[in-house]
């Protein structure tokens, strides 16, 4: 049934072919060899078997011999010559709903040398099978040859009896009693909960749709290891196929990031007598799973495998696509159900033949097809030599370097395991040659630029004191005004307590009062703790009282506010006219050591932030000046920053990267441009770049994707972080300007790693900065192989001091570094990552339940322990959700308690008291009860998919309302969207409103500022604020109008224009499509459909011609650009 449907699947596919070539030397007669052909098709009728449909189902007609007998009329090979005939014609599909699985063909490659090809499709045959079939056919051709007709035994049952016998054995699986019952109840339990990919380390990514296109890499285990594994085997009193099993289950596991192993393997099914000689498809598919624990030796491991492997081979009777039904994993084109690795160990009869006057041998078919991501095949090679082996792997996933690696790995292993069984499976080495010392040591520099923030901030004001260090909202800040009202404000906080190893909580968003109180902050030799005021006041009260803060910083707009929450720390606001008098009577001259309470030194904290915390409480990352000058020395090098430079400030200053904006800025003399708070992004922000001719800007990814990079053309430098960049986006913004993607935790000072980005190249985070060092490693901290993923240590001196006041989650996070110095630390951070050959560092994903939203990194339990902060709560888990816009949102699954209901509305008010806006759930989901797996633990597949939608329906009339509601439901995926539903409770955030409001611009011609939408976050508050300003842009309406005689290239067709115009014969450019069409084709009406559109679209048939160096277009009449599509 399974080789039906995949045949009805993909019929043209040849990955399912079994061909056998046998070379004929001598006096061939090929007229006793047809009719021989004839005799086995008669014998066989597994062989003239067709399996036509009914009514969706498939079924068995057998067609009488005669009829569907191949023509085995010798042809010459063609100029290709005999091989590549031989793969072609092995490589055809079959369609086995209208032809016979089995094709023949005989190839005269010389005076009297043939070849004979035979092809059977695996639906009517196996593996086992090619042995009866030669010999059938050798047997049948001395019978003709003599003039007789072949006097075999006939053989007792067919296939298509068997077929019917299986059934009956098998039972139905309705019947608790039945076979095919108890064993499908074992195969539940045995696969439950199995993962549904094994992630090998691929060369590229998986495409939706397997091509099948295979390739073959062999290798061979020696005599003298042969010997070790059957002795290994003997003495654990099991196989050495259980050996080889449990070797290939290692590697795999040391190869991937799973432990949970599953293996297909094939077992012949002929357990009958009578089904020796049959040719059919008996052979079954077995998923052996192992569960691999490298904390014991392979002698344990072994234990387990044969455990597993005798319990599936006594519950092998139900077939595999039987099996596949009743598990129903997920199914997809891209890879195969429930494994996608196989081991097979071919055991076949031989199929050697002597006749008189013919010599008979093999001729090698390699068919480049792979079922599986990978199988490795083994056999005995002739006696004394040990065991001939073969990796088969997919080429759409692997290269053959690749498997060549796997191929030594996995001989090394076995070495290994034979050499020390009872050694730690996990500390068996799989490295080679220098690969060890390489991927222990794999260091930036030792090392570290020096400086205290105050001393790099104070490098700029030196160089030239009348530049201008600040712009800001159109006002301009000299260093030198800088420098001395900074010096002036920390002459004050020193007065007022602030020093080395005591925090400063500065309550500002992005602005130049706050630049300029973190400069104050660092001269007085404090640390500065950011607080943003928007935060809940709990939130901001925790921050202030865990940091011990001495005394806080702010305006008048904000104190209030923050002084709300709690009443011991003293908020001073630098825009108060009495503060203001009494910083401006300190002195302006340069704090020094003897001015502060104590000197600085390069161990003490420069700031503190709080990152999200899994307890429920942020926590406070303390971070000191000595890894300041490794992260802006990489900077400065890389980024070319010069006193012309103008540096952006967009980040927001509770994201650490705002401090090497600072830094970076600050250390050249070049001038910082302050993005306003109102600003997020979008036309607004792009606008600012143009007007403020900014170089040089650190962004988020998510930020830079809101904005079109057409006429900021003064922009040199980009660098991303803080989430994933992608290929798109690098393709849009790289151009003529250089393109980073910076890597780092807060924990390791901002910046760990850079790459330089080139569109069309793989996308990485590079190679550590200055004082940095990287390990990749397992989870018994062994380094894995390039390539393997594993999970990502930073070390060195640039590693924050830990956790404020949390001893043990410091030391839970900072661990000691088994391969550093005695003493030394290593910052485990959570994220999986894979060494590239060039060993550049690729990002694969988190380890943890952690995610990013709008560049901040949320610990998914804090938000958990906030929601069961209600009493009325019991329960809850939150999950990272994509939208159909690419943005990541919260939603969040609730189960009451007894007794309680939750208000969906109340919920979402309460943790807005303790949780900043980011972290705040879009939605609330209310469970009836937790979905479990079968072995008790949360099933985060089975939680029911959120929903945004309205609750009640209001529809829009008016065309603004139309036009408002259309945008927010084409920017959220929502099929509708009412007046009165809000963008945020749909789903929406910050950084989805910049394309709302961009959009409304463009359809209202209007220009609609991200925060409107924030006040007026429903559709009829938005058209409220709209509404009167619609038609007031400059942005000219997209109309047909008058042509010029030559019409200029867009700007997207002038690139592909020089590209085609580079390489005119290279296809990459080309976007094919293919469609199948079964059934009656009216072939003239197709022609003139195709016309017809053609017709309608002028771009598919237009030319682009150049003169005088420069393309247009030029549109053909339809007459000129008719397609030939004959049959």
């Amino acid at each position: 049934q399974r080789m039906w449907f995949l045949n009805r699947f993909e019929p043209e596919s040849a990955v399912n072919n079994i061909p056998v070539a046998i070379r004929l030397t001598g006096a061939l007669d090929t007229a006793a060899l047809n009719a021989a052909v004839v005799d086995v098709l008669d014998r066989h009728e597994a062989l003239r078997t067709v399996y036509p449909s009914v009514d969706g189902s498939g079924h068995q007609v057998i067609l009488p011999a005669e009829s569907v007998a191949p023509d085995l009329t010798p042809t010459t090979p063609s100029a290709d010559g005999a091989v590549a005939d031989l793969i072609a014609f092995a490589s055809e599909g079959f369609d086995v709903t209208q032809s016979i699985p089995l094709r023949a063909k005989l190839f005269q490659v010389a005076g009297d040398e043939y070849v004979l090809v035979v092809v059977v499709h695996h639906i009517s045959a196996d593996g086992w099978s090619l042995g009866p079939l030669t010999r059938d056919v050798m047997t049948a051709y001395l019978a003709r040859v003599a003039g007789e007709a072949p006097q075999w035994t006939p053989l007792a049952v067919q296939y298509a009896d068997f077929a019917l016998w299986q059934r009956a054995v098998l039972g139905d699986d309705a019947d608790p009693s039945s076979l095919i019952a108890a064993q499908a109840d074992y195969w539940r339990s045995a696969l439950a909960d199995l993962p549904s990919e094994l992630t090998l380390p691929y060369d590229r990514p998986r495409p939706a749709v397997q091509s099948y296109s295979g390739g073959r890499f062999q290798f061979d285990i020696d005599a003298d290891l042969r010997v070790s594994l059957d002795d290994l085997a003997r003495s654990t009193g099991t196989t050495l196929f259980m050996v080889l099993h449990g070797a290939l289950a290692l590697f795999l596991a040391r190869m991937s990031t799973s432990d949970d192993v599953a293996v297909g393997t094939a077992v012949a099914g002929r357990g009958e007598a009578v089904l020796d000689d049959v040719i059919g498809m008996f052979v079954n598919t077995l998923v052996l799973r192992t569960s691999v624990d490298r904390s014991k030796g392979f002698t344990d491991l072994l234990g387990h495998v044969r455990d597993v492997d005798l319990d599936a081979f006594a519950h092998a009777d139900i077939p595999f696509e039987r099996l596949v039904d009743l598990l129903e994993p997920e199914r997809t084109t891209a890879r195969h159900p429930l494994f996608q690795v196989a081991i097979a160990f071919e055991n076949l009869p031989p199929s050697e033949f002597h006749l008189p006057d013919l010599t008979v041998s093999a001729v090698d078919v390699e068919v480049d097809t792979a079922k599986f991501d990978l199988s490795l095949t083994l056999h005995e090679g002739p006696e004394g030599t040990g065991l001939g082996a073969s990796f088969v792997y997919a080429r759409d996933l692997f290269d053959e370097r690749t498997i060549e690696v796997f191929s030594r790995r996995f001989r090394w292993l076995l070495e290994a395991i034979v050499a020390t069984p009872n050694t730690p499976v996990g500390d068996l080495s799989i490295l080679y040659d220098d690969e060890y010392d390489r991927l222990t040591h794999v260091h930036g520099d030792d090392v570290l630029a020096g400086g205290t923030l105050a001393e790099i901030f104070a490098a700029g004001a030196a160089l030239d004191p009348s530049a201008t260090a600040i712009r800001y909202e159109g006002r301009s800040i000299s260093y030198a005004e800088l420098d001395a009202t900074s010096s002036q404000l920390a002459r004050v906080l020193i007065e007022r307590g602030a020093g080395p190893e005591s925090v400063v909580a500065l309550g500002f968003q992005r602005s130049y009062f706050m630049v300029l109180a973190v400069w104050a902050v660092a001269k007085s030799g404090a640390a500065h703790l950011p607080v943003d005021p928007t935060y809940p006041q709990d939130r901001i009260a925790h921050m202030v009282s865990d940091s011990e803060a001495v005394l806080g910083l702010t305006t008048r707009a904000h104190s209030d506010r923050l002084a709300g929450g709690q009443q011991d720390l003293a908020w001073l606001s630098v825009d108060d006219d009495e503060f203001v008098a009494e910083v401006r009577t300190r002195s302006t001259e340069p704090v020094t050591d003897a001015d502060r309470l104590r000197p600085v030194t390069f161990q003490n904290p420069a700031y503190v932030i709080y990152t999200s915390g899994s307890t429920g409480k942020p926590k406070g990352v303390v971070v000191t000046h000595a890894g300041l000058g490794g992260v802006l020395d990489a900077a400065t090098d890389l980024y070319h920053l010069k006193p012309a430079s103008r540096f952006l400030h967009v980040c927001s200053p509770n994201f650490d990267p705002s401090v090497l904006e600072w830094m970076a800025a600050f250390s050249v003399g070049a001038t910082l441009v302050v993005v306003p708070a109102s600003i997020l992004g979008g036309t607004e922000l792009a606008e600012l770049l143009k007007a403020e001719q900014v170089t040089h800007a650190i962004i988020t990814p998510a930020v830079l994707g809101t904005m079109d990079p057409h006429g900021i053309d003064s922009l040199e430098v980009l660098s991303v972080g803080g989430d994933v960049t992608t290929p798109e986006l690098l393709a849009r913004w790289a151009g003529d300007r250089k393109y980073f993607n910076g890597y780092g935790p807060t924990e390791t000072t901002i910046i760990s790693s850079f790459a330089e980005l080139t569109p069309g190249e793989p996308i990485t985070i590079g190679r550590p900065i200055h004082g940095m060092s990287v390990l990749i490693l397992d989870s018994r901290l062994v380094p894995v192989p390039t390539g393997v993923a594993g999970d990502l240590y930073l070390s060195g001196g640039a590693l924050a001091r830990g956790y404020l006041g949390r001893p043990g989650l410091s030391s839970e996070r900072f661990v000691a570094n088994p391969y550093g110095i005695d003493g030394a630390r290593m910052y485990r951070t959570g994220d999986v990552v894979r060494w590239t050959e060039d060993l550049q560092l690729q990002f694969v994903g988190r380890t943890d339940f952690q995610v990013k939203v709008r560049g901040f990194r949320i610990e998914l339990g804090e938000i958990d322990s906030a929601l069961t902060a209600a009493p009325e709560v019991d329960f809850a888990v939150t999950l990272g959700h994509e939208l159909p816009s690419g943005v990541t949102t919260l939603v969040s699954y609730v189960l009451p308690t007894r007794g309680s209901v939750v208000d969906v509305e109340e919920l979402t008010a309460f943790v807005g008291k303790s949780l900043p806006g980011y972290m705040i759930p879009s939605s609330i989901i209310v469970l009836d009860a937790i979905p479990l797996t079968p072995v008790g633990k949360l099933d985060r597949t089975a939680l029911p998919a959120p929903v945004f939608e309205a609750r009640e329906f209001r529809a829009p009339t008016t065309p603004v309302e139309e036009t408002v509601a259309g945008v927010f439901a084409g920017v959220l995926g929502i099929e509708r969207v009412g007046l009165d539903d809000d963008f945020f409770a749909l789903g929406g955030n910050s950084l989805i409103a910049t394309q709302v409001v961009s959009r409304l611009g463009a359809a209202l011609d209007t220009v609609v500022p991200v925060r409107a939408l924030f006040e007026s976050p429903t559709v009829a508050e938005l058209v409220a604020y709209v509404e009167g300003g619609v038609g007031s842009g400059a942005r000219a309406p997209l109309v047909a109008g008058p042509r010029p005689e030559r019409i200029p290239l867009s700007l997207a067709q002038q690139r592909m224009w020089f590209l085609n115009r580079l390489d005119p014969a290279s296809a990459v450019n080309n976007i094919p499509a293919a469609i199948r069409l079964t059934g009656e084709l009216d072939v003239v009406a197709l022609w003139a459909a195709v016309g017809d559109v053609v017709a309608r679209h002028e771009v598919l048939r237009t030319v682009y011609p150049d003169h005088d160096g420069v393309g247009h277009q030029q549109v053909l009449a339809e007459s000129d650009a008719a397609i030939d599509i004959s049959v």
